[in-house]
């Protein structure tokens, strides 16, 4: 366990040599209790700081139930609201998050195949999970920014850190903020250890399998953050 906590962490500082080591000896599991953990963390510092009642007292006032509601019962849906808010982050990180580098695993076996590149999908889901140690330090920092705020307005949800270019060039401007939201230095540090990891399992020289992973978040990016985005934005 040591060996492998101490392999996640070099990924960090020497991934050219440690994110192929990790996905050839498949040291998935520490890689993906950190992502977790953080995420987990994370979604509990966010509850416990939730300035519930500016999402609460706007719908109560939409349906006209605002001046009929004691106190009490504000109170107890504000409380509700929280609790709601933590139950969601936790299982965010106890579910949707193994789920999502489960299917990058499986995405990275199907262009594994369509590349004719023979690989183990042990290794592949190793590539996956050691790609998501950015995202686990960057939930780590964005509990540790939480936790020194009085309170967090519900707005503020995923923007207590910044890391991409949104909030520099384009405020006010959904389009462009968008296309720069996916500008995104964790994001981008992920896809690069991504294709490190991908080119270990399937023996690709180093340099295309970064270039792979760079262009598998473009392709995203453009049909998810960008295109998908814009359409749901632009039906709501």
């Amino acid at each position: 366990m040591l060996a492998s906590i101490a392999l996640s962490a070099r990924a960090y500082v020497d991934p050219v040599s440690a994110v192929p080591r990790a996905v050839g000896e498949r040291r998935w599991v520490v890689a993906l209790l950190w992502l977790m953990m953080t995420s987990a963390a994370a979604g509990a510092a966010f509850a416990d700081r939730l300035d519930a009642a500016k999402e609460v007292l706007p719908k109560l006032a939409e349906k006209g139930e605002l001046a009929k509601a004691s106190e009490r019962e504000i109170a107890e849906e504000i409380e509700q609201t929280q609790r709601i808010a933590l139950v969601l982050g936790v299982a965010r990180a106890t579910f949707g998050l193994p789920l999502a580098v489960l299917a990058i695993a499986v995405a990275l076996k199907i262009l594994a195949w369509l590349l004719g590149r023979k690989s183990a999908f042990g290794e592949l889901f190793t590539a996956a999970s050691i790609a998501m140690l950015p995202v686990a330090l960057f939930h780590a920092l964005e509990t540790i920014i939480a936790l020194r705020q009085d309170v967090i307005a519900p707005a503020q949800a995923g923007q207590l850190m910044i890391s991409s270019l949104q909030p520099l060039f384009a405020p006010g401007r959904p389009g462009v903020g968008r296309v720069l939201g996916a500008i995104d230095f964790f994001s981008l540090w992920s896809a690069g250890l991504l294709g490190l990891g991908f080119a270990a399992a399937t023996r690709l020289p180093a340099g295309r399998g970064v270039l792979l992973g760079l262009l598998l978040y473009l392709l995203y990016a453009a049909a998810v953050l960008v295109g998908l985005a814009g359409l749901v934005g632009g039906m709501t």
